[in-house]
């Protein structure tokens, strides 16, 4: 499957909707409900000082689905994320990916591949989200916190040609001072809007990198990059590949878990950085740094490199992620502390609810999660990373991080590795269960409508939209000139509490909905699909869906290479036009036809029913 272009959402709808949904009450916001979000305890101090900067909480989502769009970083931001590693940077902005990409149904799998977007909007994206959450943070939000408290943090691929160019240096340089597109943005706000656009936000989006240095990338190119991006003035973490372990090490851990089936080449291990190398760099960037007065560190890791029978791809080779990667990367974080104790440690490997506490305790952090966000609850489940944290230093007396880290429920990093390859958590026997399937096949109205696709949109944009319910038999007309005729036709019914649609411009096809929908066929296939511009709609061109016009009267309808118009009139009638031809209804009755026709006017009656979900101004959809 071809790989859709991404329409980001525009920065005005992004506002509207978070000004409309504050004004009545804030829950949810961006889909997130209330009791998802994160709010500080004031009696525990979660905060951790990275690269010199204040972050109220020592966690955030890692670079990837949920880190690409806007609307992604403010939620993220408001489930307690306060480090932001934002969606991978290259040069190369052109990419054709196939789809599915991404598969989590316990362990995680994905397709290799950076930013979906070009360099240049990515840049927008980013400080997007950056006066998104400044807006949120600020007197006219909720009022739950003293400021944002975090980090956007830059992750950069894949070649030190590629940071070198126009294009990418033009992004680093934006990040650095976004003053200009910041102006930009607020231009963009109607009046309305105006108390959002005075909101301070600093001109300042990132000051940090994080490297990645994927698959195959020299030890030599690793360290000339880390050099460069030193040289510029930007804060440097190395982000590593679980192949520093070994091929012997990594296959003896995934057999000893259960993983036997995952296959892993020791070609793609002699081609990585190895040990000795990275040994062999650490000081050397260590020391331009200091120079710098600079901050450097290292990550663990990037995704595994394998083969497994269990992924849907075209590729052959693809990236795990999740729980047996946790047990490979932890085993290294410890092996380099031994041997660098006073190099920050970063981490974000199988991170979920159960190892946050103990991993930041242990010294390591920021820690970050995408893999784990792909579950049932999506991004909420990050807000349960925080208030774990919040509990366990209550139970040990530490108002503070760092007195927690001193505390005795604390473990050391090599504690914590030393037993992790038995700790039944990351073995198969408790990853081989995928969300249920009921055998029923998906069709554009009434699902199960058990909303599950909803949070694990990494994008936002599957939601939930209510329809009256009913059953409609309208009939079938045919018509030549004015002489219509009416018989029998198809019958609509309208059976469950709500429906559930995809926004169009954010979908990229991922597939990972599928995975967790009980029923066949994939919500971002079936489920009737809501375009948010003209362009997207004549962009995506062979894609379904229903595009709503600006004065909410009418509604384009694209179904299998047919396109339909639904027009609400003044004189209280609609207007449907077909191919050929147009009939008017008063009450869902043909009054009036023109041209020449047939259809069956339950498709009426569908963009009707949509028309009035999608234009209600309390629907949770991304039109303003």
């Amino acid at each position: 499957m071809k790989q859709p272009d991404l329409y980001p959402i525009p920065f005005t709808t992004l506002v509207h909707r978070l000004d409309r949904e504050l004004a009545a009450g804030g829950d949810p916001v961006y889909t997130l409900p209330r009791r998802s979000w994160w709010v500080p305890d004031a009696g525990c101090d979660t905060s951790l000082v990275h690269h010199g900067r204040r972050l109220a909480t020592p966690v955030g989502p890692a670079s990837g689905p949920h880190t690409q769009l806007a609307q992604n970083l403010l939620i993220s931001w408001l489930a307690g994320g306060r480090f932001l590693e934002l969606k991978t940077v290259q040069v190369l902005d052109e990419l054709e990916i196939s789809r599915p990409c991404i598969n989590v149904p316990h362990v995680g799998y994905n397709v290799e591949w950076s930013q979906e977007l070009r360099v240049a909007q990515s840049a927008t994206e980013y400080a997007k989200g950056w006066f998104l959450v400044h807006m949120l943070a600020s007197e006219h939000g909720p009022a739950l916190w003293s400021g944002p408290d975090c980090a956007f943090d830059i992750s950069l691929g894949y070649d030190l040609a590629g940071i070198r160019s126009d294009k990418v240096r033009g992004f680093l340089d934006t990040m650095r001072d976004a003053g200009g597109l910041l102006d930009g943005l607020r231009a963009e706000l109607p009046p309305s809007l105006r108390k959002w656009a005075d909101v301070p936000c600093p001109a300042r989006v990132s000051d940090s990198v994080t490297l990645s240095t994927f698959h195959g990338c020299p030890a030599d190119e690793i360290e000339a990059i880390a050099r460069q991006t030193l040289d510029w003035g930007w804060h440097t973490v190395i982000k590593l590949n679980p192949t520093l372990l070994g091929y012997d090490r990594v296959r003896a851990l995934l057999d000893h878990m259960g993983y036997g089936f995952i296959q892993i080449h020791r070609e793609d291990f002699d081609e990585d950085l190895q040990w000795g190398q990275l040994m062999d760099l650490v000081p050397r960037v260590k020391a331009v740094a200091r120079e710098r007065g600079l901050g450097f560190g290292v990550k663990f890791t990037n995704n595994l490199v394998c083969t497994s029978p269990e992924t849907p791809f075209e590729e052959e080779k693809t990236y795990l992620s999740g729980p047996p990667l946790h047990a490979i990367a932890l085993t290294i974080a410890a092996q380099f502390r031994e041997v660098w104790p006073e190099v920050p440690i970063t981490f974000s490997a199988g991170i979920d609810g159960k190892n946050i506490v103990p991993v930041v305790a242990a010294g390591i952090g920021p820690v970050t999660a995408s893999t784990d966000l792909l579950k049932a609850r999506g991004y909420a489940r990050m807000s349960r990373y925080v208030v774990a944290l919040e509990k366990a230093m209550a139970k040990a007396g530490a108002a503070s991080l760092g007195a927690y880290r001193a505390s005795n429920e604390a473990r050391s990093l090599s504690d914590l590795a030393s037993g992790v390859e038995d700790d039944q958590h990351y073995h198969r026997t408790s990853n081989v269960k995928p969300p249920r399937k009921v055998g029923s096949q998906l069709a554009l109205l009434d699902c199960l409508t058990c909303d599950k696709c909803i949070p694990v949109c990494p994008n936002l944009a599957n939601f939930s939209v209510v329809l009256p319910r009913g059953e409609y038999r309208p009939g079938r007309v045919s018509w030549s000139g004015g002489d219509f005729t009416l018989s029998e036709g198809e019958t609509l019914v309208v059976a469950q509490k709500h429906q559930i649609g995809t926004t169009a411009e954010a979908c990229n096809y991922c597939g990972h909905c599928d995975v967790w929908c009980p029923e066949d066929g994939g919500p971002y296939l079936v489920k009737p699909n809501l375009f948010l511009s003209e362009a997207s709609f004549e962009g995506l061109v062979d894609r379904n869906g229903f595009l709503v016009s600006a004065d909410r009267r009418s509604i384009r309808w694209r179904v299998d290479g047919k396109q339909y118009l639904y027009h609400r009139q003044d004189d209280g009638r609609a207007r449907l036009e077909v191919d050929g031809g147009a009939v008017v209804l008063e009450a869902d009755v043909p009054v009036e036809t023109e041209g020449m026709g047939e259809v069956d006017l339950t498709v009426a009656v569908t963009m009707k029913l949509f028309l009035g979900a999608f234009a209600d101004p309390s629907a949770e959809v991304w039109l303003h």
